[in-house]
């Protein structure tokens, strides 16, 4: 069949139903955009699958990094996986080897993912405060403070409701004992303490800004942590995006500064301290 029939039928394997669904968005997003894109004849998604070899591959990831490196990348890693899974159902699909295996591709982050630093979100964080988005402030603590991804701490992921809810809820918050959240990548319930034991015995706050930051919103006790201050519904995507531009304009902060940035500032901040397993914190198997 044609490559738009393969996406078609991988979007059918419960290999990619079994995908959190904010990963099975994106996955969709790739698929209809790489159908749609223009080949000399035709699009790329009436090609026949099984027929695509590795000089239309390379050409193709070419193309795309024009308009994005980062986009182009993730789009080269979503068709490996659909075609390793292709190849191994070779009966059905008619694929028989993989063309995106082995490709050299360009892991380099984009230019606004750059680590935010510590005075940076200090900045940050007051100024959200004197606008009034004190729920932006507690974002960024806990993004950058536990390193933890910005679906998950917006709760972005809760759009499928046939899934377990993701991100941080005031159910999951022991204040000065522990804090936890389910990830939506793996479907891991993480546990973050917030105090340990120094050399004398004593408990120490590891998260004080954390902490202080939540003790300002003044949780219910049940739901998600972060809300519009205004409204009091969850963020959308967009909502997040244009609050944290104006509050990095306001503070007069880089526009380079990303929310992604945050996480990055945090694992790059314990790195520093000579730490070089963070698995603890963030979650990740690797």
């Amino acid at each position: 069949g044609s490559v738009a029939w393969l996406f078609h039928w991988y979007r059918g394997q419960e290999r990619f139903k079994r995908k959190a669904a904010r990963t099975r968005k994106d996955y969709l997003a790739v698929m209809d955009a790489l159908c749609a894109y223009p080949m000399k004849i035709g699009t790329f998604g009436e090609r026949r699958a099984g027929a695509v070899d590795a000089t239309t591959v390379d050409t193709l990831y070419q193309k795309l990094q024009k308009r994005s490196v980062r986009r182009a990348t993730y789009a080269m890693q979503v068709c490996r996986l659909v075609w390793n899974w292709a190849v191994r159902h070779g009966k059905v699909t008619g694929v028989s080897s993989n063309p995106f295996a082995k490709m050299a591709l360009n892991q380099k982050p984009g230019k606004g993912n750059r680590p935010t630093t510590r005075a940076e979100y200090d900045l940050y964080r007051k100024t959200a405060h004197d606008l009034g988005h004190h729920s932006m402030a507690a974002a960024a603590a806990l993004i950058f403070e536990l390193c933890q991804r910005v679906s998950d701490c917006f709760g972005y992921a809760l759009k499928d409701d046939n899934e377990q809810a993701s991100g941080f809820f005031w159910e999951d918050y022991k204040p000065g004992v522990s804090i936890a959240l389910t990830q939506s990548k793996t479907g891991k319930h993480h546990v973050i303490p917030l105090t340990a034991d120094d050399a004398a015995g004593n408990h120490v706050a590891l998260y004080p800004d954390l902490e202080a930051e939540l003790a300002r919103l003044g949780g219910s006790g049940a739901g998600l942590i972060v809300l519009r201050d205004s409204t009091g519904e969850p963020y959308t995507e967009r909502t997040a995006a244009m609050l944290h531009r104006a509050i990095c304009d306001k503070a007069g902060l880089p526009n380079s500064m990303t929310l992604t940035g945050f996480r990055h500032g945090g694992t790059t901040e314990i790195g520093d301290t000579g730490e070089a397993d963070l698995r603890a914190i963030t979650g990740q198997k690797h």
